[in-house]
């Protein structure tokens, strides 16, 4: 069973790389800007592990490592994930 520091670790650890994310993507290209537009246009601000399926044509076993490793800015309440829509441009 895990101890508290090590939960706490981990959100920090999370923390961080969502921190580092948004940068980047403050930082990124105007093609970038534009396709992150067009994403949250179609799909909304915040997409489903289903629909970051579909956006990125990978598979859902690829969408939860690319979670497990702070690939992209997501948000878990209990079992439910919600993806940030542009932060997808990092594994596209």
């Amino acid at each position: 069973m895990p101890r508290d520091n090590d939960f706490k670790s981990k959100n920090e650890y999370k923390s961080e790389c969502e921190e580092y994310l948004k940068k980047k993507l403050e930082n990124s290209s105007d093609f970038e800007k534009d396709l992150m537009n067009e994403l949250v246009e179609k799909y909304g601000l915040w997409v489903t592990i289903e629909t970051a399926m579909k956006i990125t044509g990978k598979s859902r076993s690829t969408i939860y490592k690319y979670k497990d490793n702070n690939s992209f800015i997501y948000k878990q309440s209990e079992r439910k994930i919600s993806i940030y829509t542009k932060s997808l441009i990092f594994v596209l």
